[in-house]
């Protein structure tokens, strides 16, 4: 009976323990778990560079991952500068101008804001009771701002959080860099034991999967940025640095760029530029929305299979569980699973035709 008793407590108290560690671990690794997940897409999306740089390098693996690291940095976060910059500036001539209108008293709303249709002529009333200093037209307006700068803020806490797990993925991508192949070794076991003998089918469709989202929906959107960029500059659209990095994180959705380009062609339409407004539409609609088409086959071989629902899902899923960092991870993840799934289901014995990845694609050297 004792040996009974001890044969079903003790398989109970290893699980509980297994578990307990579990728990445990997953709290101390949790503030690190986004950083270390994006530096772990940017080393498998950017091994055979990094690989190359050792071989001129003379296999100064430290030193090729620090060049890496720069390299990174340069293209990840140069952008974030220049629009922080951009919008700073902006931001402060705004200011002057502000404080140039209230010096001469209560100022009337611009023209074109006013000519909106049905909106404008309302905008235009609270305005005038504002400054007319309407008690109820007050109180209203506060109930209504509060909201609006608890959003601020935590838009700004958000942004500053992103760009610090940003600097730290970069320093974890370092080391992932310097024990690249050890971690595979890990990583390769552990899917053994799950998966058996498909682990290396599985491996291959997870590294096919994640540089197919980075090439693909990453490089199609710093394209599309660019673009939008391009036309933002050109027509005389205010602070078009800090749009272009805003069109380059709508790009991860289909037509996302035209979120922002719409608005800003009515804005240059409501100035009276009739011509530049009527361009702003045209190259949104046709040249940046239709470079998904054009540039994505281009860099990966041929479009993603991921459907539009688990894109929107993965992006503002992965914005909710992983702040800022989680726009680009969330797609990533998805499309992972979802090829996986797809495999498991489907293609119970081999991978899918159109997986154009082999095994040797998780051999890391």
């Amino acid at each position: 009976m004792k040996n009974k008793t001890a044969d079903f407590v003790e398989p109970l108290i290893a699980l509980a323990t297994i578990c307990f560690l579990s728990l445990t671990i997953f709290a101390i690794v949790r503030p690190f778990l986004a950083a270390s997940l994006w530096a772990g897409i940017l080393v498998v999306s950017t091994w055979k560079p990094y690989l190359y740089l050792v071989k001129i390098l003379k296999g100064r693996r430290a030193l090729a991952a620090l060049t890496m690291m720069t390299a990174l940095c340069c293209f990840i976060l140069l952008p974030v500068v220049l629009a922080a910059s951009d919008f700073s500036s902006v931001a402060s001539g705004w200011s002057i101008q502000l404080h140039a209108a209230f010096s001469n008293g209560w100022p009337a709303l611009p023209k074109w804001l006013v000519s909106i249709p049905v909106l404008g002529n309302h905008l235009d009333v609270i305005w005038m009771k504002i400054g007319a200093k309407d008690m109820d037209t007050i109180n209203s307006f506060r109930t209504y701002m509060a909201p609006a700068s608890q959003l601020l803020l935590v838009l700004v806490k958000e942004i500053g959080s992103g760009m610090m797990l940003l600097m730290m993925s970069l320093f974890i991508a370092f080391f992932i860099y310097m024990s690249g192949e050890d971690l595979l070794l890990w990583i390769r076991g552990f899917v053994e034991r799950l998966a058996g003998e498909r682990s290396t089918e599985l491996l291959a469709i997870s590294c096919s999967s994640t540089k197919g989202v980075v090439y693909g929906f990453m490089g199609t959107a710093v394209v599309q940025a660019l673009l939008a960029w391009f036309a933002f500059l050109i027509s005389g659209v205010p602070n078009a640095t800090s749009l272009g990095f805003a069109s380059f994180i709508l790009a991860l959705l289909p037509f996302g760029p035209a979120l922002i380009g719409l608005p800003a062609a009515a804005w240059l339409y409501y100035q009276g530029e009739v011509g530049w407004a009527i361009f702003m539409v045209s190259w949104m609609l046709f040249v940046v929305g239709s470079a998904d088409n054009v540039i994505k086959p281009l860099l990966i071989g041929k479009g993603s299979s991921l459907p539009f629902i688990l894109i929107f899902f993965g992006v503002l899923g992965g914005a909710l569980a992983f702040g800022m960092l989680g726009v680009f991870i969330g797609p990533v993840l998805l499309t992972i699973f979802y090829e996986l799934a797809r495999s498991w289901i489907f293609y119970p014995k081999s991978l899918p035709p159109t997986a154009t990845s082999t095994p040797k694609d998780v051999d890391i050297e």
